[in-house]
């Protein structure tokens, strides 16, 4: 039998776990939007919003923390490391290709401001890098590329992916197979 104080634990989760979803959303469209419109789209008001979160900054800081922690998981989950670069990059979209708007946030322009955030994103990312490494030292990738480039290029693919699979133009289950034939192959025949 649960008593109330069991049914308000599992609605301050669900609150918050709605709050991060729309902010995610919205911030990920609309940086500047206004916390009202985040607890608009959660369809809770601003006080339930407040109690939460106590400012923008402390909404943002918790959508990285959850984007990272999500990022990590599935990129653990994909195993780069005993595979091929084709095979990493594949795996690796079709990792974070699902996480859509968060792993936006994660790459987000204004999201290098803060030290703490990049080193965390960095090792969140490490994988990636040490795959985009390999690869260069195999030579399935141009080892004139350097690494930080490919990098910023591989993001930039990922999120364009991203988007493209929320618009519909993607199928989210071929994201791996486009990250990896896009990256490796450019668009010739």
């Amino acid at each position: 039998m649960s008593g109330p104080e069991e049914h308000l634990r599992a609605d301050a989760v669900r609150n918050r776990a709605a709050l991060l979803e729309a902010a995610a959303e919205v911030l990920a469209t609309a940086p500047d939007a206004s916390l009202a419109e985040v607890a608009t789209r959660a369809r809770l008001g601003r006080a339930t919003l407040y109690r939460h979160f106590e400012s923008r900054d402390t909404l943002i800081a918790a959508i990285r923390a959850e984007a990272l922690d999500r990022a990590a998981t599935a990129l653990a989950a994909a195993d780069l490391t005993q595979c091929d670069t084709r095979e990493g990059l594949r795996r690796a979209g079709a990792a974070l290709v699902p996480l859509g708007l968060r792993f936006r946030i994660l790459l987000a322009e204004g999201a290098d401001t803060d030290p703490e955030f990049l080193a965390a994103r960095d090792r969140t990312l490490a994988p990636l890098a040490a795959l985009l490494e390999r690869g260069r030292a195999t030579g399935e990738i141009a080892p004139t590329a350097s690494t930080p480039w490919l990098g910023l290029t591989l993001a930039g693919l990922l999120m364009t992916t991203v988007r493209a699979a929320a618009a519909g133009l993607v199928d989210p289950t071929d994201a791996g197979e486009l990250v990896a034939a896009t990256f490796l192959d450019g668009f010739g025949g």
